[in-house]
């Protein structure tokens, strides 16, 4: 009787967060803590009287996108983007993927002129959209280190969502190997300690924003590097430029 209402009550936290069943399995010690009951709690009265982003429904949407198991690479973000375009949120729980696909960021312009520049330099034309899904799609698991945050507050809600972040990097360390860890920024590269680089691949570079800021050319060969290494063992590398035509 007892294991029963155990098993409802998990199904019951699952249908909550709405994480997939893979995800469910490998994150299941921390989803079913009491530390995950008070983070929970700590959005549900933030919502109550902030305005947290991204939407309820959208929260785990990184993790909806990329299974488990289709895990090939990881990029880290920090927090979801804290402000608004034409009254809608920007974030919509991707690292990095505005709502409004037609919106380009800065930090996206930079990602993408480094792509174009290392990968696709032949190509003259910039997208119409950034519909980096694809990425997503392709294995990529687009990341941010808090999943969400109080509208025009960076950084408000890091602390809370630190001790799932580090169990996401644990598990994918512990029962993955081959992957590729991209840590842009000094903030990410706090997570970095928790991958073992004698089974995994490490790339370590300045955030994109940090080259906004300075006026200048982000210095960072991740996208080419990424698709040297996964061809190395793979017939397939990611095409970073799917559905931006």
């Amino acid at each position: 009787m007892q294991s029963d209402l155990k098993i409802e009550t998990n199904l019951k936290m699952q249908k909550l967060i709405d994480i997939p069943d893979d995800w469910y399995h490998h994150l299941k010690d921390t989803i079913e803590s009491p530390y995950f009951r008070r983070l929970g709690g700590f959005i549900a009265n933030e919502r109550k009287t902030k305005t947290i982003f991204p939407y309820k429904d959208e929260v785990f949407k990184a993790f909806n996108l990329t299974p488990f198991q289709k895990v090939r690479v990881v990029i880290l973000g920090m927090d979801p983007y804290p402000g608004r375009n034409v009254g809608e949120p920007i974030a919509h729980g991707l690292a990095f993927a505005p709502r409004n696909k037609t919106y380009i960021t800065p930090s996206l312009r930079m990602m993408y002129n480094r792509i174009k520049e290392d990968i696709y330099p032949d190509d003259l034309s910039f997208p119409n959209d950034m519909n980096i899904e694809s990425w997503a799609k392709q294995g990529v698991l687009m990341l941010n280190a808090a999943l969400t945050i109080e509208e025009g507050k960076s950084g408000s809600h890091l602390e809370i969502w630190k001790q799932f972040t580090e169990a996401v990097f644990k598990t994918l360390n512990d029962n993955t190997a081959g992957l590729i860890f991209c840590f842009w920024g000094k903030d990410a590269l706090k997570f970095a300690p928790l991958i073992d680089d004698k089974f995994h691949h490490v790339l370590v570079a300045s955030h994109p924003v940090s080259a906004v800021y300075k006026g200048g050319v982000w210095e960072c060969d991740h996208f080419k590097r990424i698709n040297q290494i996964l061809l190395a063992s793979n017939p397939d590398d990611i095409d970073w430029f799917q559905n931006l035509k």
